[in-house]
């Protein structure tokens, strides 16, 4: 187990095309960018796996800003340069807004959202992190990829696993992306994001089987945990 930090990481997409190319990339609508309005989203694989979150702003003169997390910048925009040859957007890496003050890891958590980092990049669809239940996703836009994997698992009830909000007594946190094994030492899930409470106590968002959302116990690196499960600020789907 490691500790954790959540620095965040900036991508600015300039030019005229910014928009329209984005549209095309993540699950969010662009349409309802605005310089008063921001929007959250994700940009998927061709599975339709999320690559990278983020939250996207945009200034008087067009620039679009990504906020994610640092440690998945790299692989946003080199991801986001491979679809960008045939539109008229610059794509780079920026420093951090003016007194713009993050949450922490634990505040975040709390909100039942999950940081795609580098060691979950490519692990999860967005139902699985439970996007749909945060409006990171529409299902009312035009095509985009990895949009024909997360519609159907939308309209067809098909997501078999789902983040599930968990506590248990830990002095450390697991790391991001770890294997959740079950009391009898089955996998059962995936540790989507940790925090720590105090010095006993971690708040885990893990990704679990729907059989086994109600486990009682887990085992992570090799040791077992008694699970408290608490709730989440909004309503997890259940079908189409």
């Amino acid at each position: 187990m490691s500790k954790a930090i959540d620095p965040r990481g900036y991508i600015q997409l300039s030019g005229p095309d910014s928009s329209k190319f984005l549209q095309g990339q993540v699950t969010c609508d662009m349409d309802q960018l605005t310089t008063e309005q921001s929007i959250r989203g994700a940009q998927c694989t061709p599975k339709g796996r999320i690559i990278f979150l983020f939250e996207a702003s945009c200034d008087s003169a067009g620039n679009i800003v990504l906020e994610t997390h640092s440690s998945v910048t790299e692989i946003a925009i080199a991801s986001l340069k491979k679809y960008a040859v045939f539109f008229k957007t610059e794509i780079s890496e920026i420093g951090a807004p003016a007194n713009h003050q993050p949450p922490s890891d634990l505040e975040r958590l709390r909100t039942g959202s999950a940081d795609i980092t580098a060691e979950t990049s490519d692990l999860f669809i967005p139902q699985m992190i439970n996007l749909d239940a945060q409006g990171y996703i529409s299902f009312k836009k035009g095509c985009y990829t990895g949009q024909e994997i997360i519609a159907r698992a939308h309209y067809r009830g098909a997501v078999k696993r789902r983040m599930h909000h968990l506590q248990i007594a830990a002095s450390q946190i697991p790391k991001l992306g770890s294997e959740v094994l079950g009391a009898e030492g089955r996998a059962i899930g995936t540790v989507a994001s940790a925090a720590q409470v105090d010095a006993a106590t971690v708040e885990l968002l893990a990704v679990l089987a729907d059989k086994s959302s109600d486990c009682t116990e887990i085992e992570l690196d090799g040791q077992l945990f008694a699970v408290t499960h608490l709730s989440l600020p909004y309503e997890i789907p259940t079908g189409p």
